[in-house]
């Protein structure tokens, strides 16, 4: 444990105990507990304790009813459940006397093991705060987690966790402005790898793609392309229907399109560089300017095999290059301005991302801040998608 850690928990316990005398736990107006996403098996939710605009001083904990590693065993008076602290992250910039938005305060995760034993259970959550005047109060609510099915496995997901970013850049194109700082609010999940030729065919029956692997070794995991806007939403849409009968989409999510938001969050993956991969992108990184070609039908360029390159840092692959991916977003002109989960439903055809594989494709067009688009009825041999599990929208 890190001296750090020792001290912030030292003064929690201290603070702790001086609001144990001085004040009896009051239920306070204008404070509430948030479940934010599901409490999925192997996953992580998150928990919000929002305090009312400009609060002072305030250190946020939680109170959960079952154990979990990590946690600071504390005893509190007027407490009937046996339960422990989790101290809020931040809380040791908190604890100068800070003003502080309850809106903007971090949320707490809880991860969840990855134990079938669990489905169906429940955590309670009672998140509580202790103000400048050293009085406890409570959040006029409790949250119930019933921990619920993670996605299949044979999917491929990779849990994402909420953040914030810069979307847009001011190296590219005018479309790329302005600049505005964007938070996706919500944990979800998004496919490893683009959608595979084996994974369509066996959800919609049939194979669009030009570059066919059917009867090449490998060749089913060779990305489908050659598909519509269209078709990519009425897989997304039979997969959810799918995996919604064998209980496996938790309350309120959907497999559908990412957001153009949430692909180049999720591209970016916590740079903010041009590529993930740093100031540069090579064909040794991502497929792309006909890098990989048979010199008999195919002599600018071919899709490979997903994964072939190594994962950006939340672990995705070929989010630069190999096919160009729908998503869910018309094309329009960035609103200026901060932004939560922005979702753009009105402008031209749909937002296409990631570049792909021909000769004339350079770098410049792989950047996690490219866009561009095309109808929503558009197939070419560039252009295919993923998947991703997260809250619904309605296009």
């Amino acid at each position: 444990m890190s001296p750090d850690r020792i001290s912030l928990e030292t003064t929690m316990r201290i603070c702790l105990a001086l609001a144990a005398l001085s004040a009896v736990p009051l239920l306070a107006q204008a404070r509430s507990t948030i479940l934010v996403g599901p409490a999925a098996l192997g996953a992580t939710c998150y928990v919000r304790h929002q305090l009312p605009s400009g609060t002072i001083g305030n250190i946020a904990a939680f109170l959960w009813s079952t154990p979990f590693a990590g946690a600071v065993p504390v005893s509190l008076p007027g407490f009937t459940v046996n339960g422990l602290l989790r101290v809020d992250p931040l809380a040791s910039q908190l604890l100068g006397a800070t003003v502080t938005n309850g809106s903007d305060l971090p949320t707490m995760p809880l991860s969840v093991p990855a134990t079938t034993t669990l489905l169906g259970g429940q955590l309670d959550c009672q998140s509580f705060d202790l103000d400048a005047t050293a009085t406890l109060r409570l959040a006029a609510n409790d949250v119930t987690l019933t921990i619920v099915p993670g996605p299949d496995a044979g999917l491929n997901l990779q849990t994402i966790q909420p953040g914030t970013f810069v979307m847009g850049s001011a190296a590219g194109d005018p479309d790329e402005l302005p600049l505005r700082t964007v938070t996706i609010s919500h944990p979800f999940w998004m496919g490893r790898y683009e959608v595979t030729q084996d994974q369509y065919q066996a959800v919609m029956g049939s194979n669009p793609s030009f570059f066919l692997g059917a009867g090449v070794p490998g060749g089913g995991q060779l990305p489908v392309e050659t598909v519509t806007w269209n078709q990519a939403m009425a897989y997304c849409a039979a997969l959810t229907a799918s995996e919604q009968a064998a209980g496996r989409v938790p309350a309120g999510y959907q497999y559908r399109l990412p957001t153009e938001a949430e692909w180049e969050y999720c591209c970016r993956a916590g740079t903010t560089t041009e590529w993930n991969t740093g100031t540069s992108l090579s064909t040794s990184q991502a497929n792309f300017a006909g890098v990989f070609q048979d010199f008999e039908d195919n002599v600018n360029g071919r899709t490979i095999p997903v994964g072939f390159y190594a994962p950006n840092a939340f672990g995705l692959f070929d989010m630069h290059g190999n096919v160009e991916e729908w998503c869910l977003d018309r094309y329009g002109p960035f609103a200026a301005g901060a932004a939560v989960d922005p979702f753009a439903n009105t402008g031209l055809g749909r937002i296409l991302r990631g570049g792909y594989w021909h000769w004339g494709v350079d770098a410049a067009y792989c950047r996690s801040a490219s866009r561009n688009f095309s109808d929503a009825t558009t197939a070419q041999a560039y252009g295919g998608f993923r998947v991703v599990l997260a809250p619904g929208i309605v296009p």
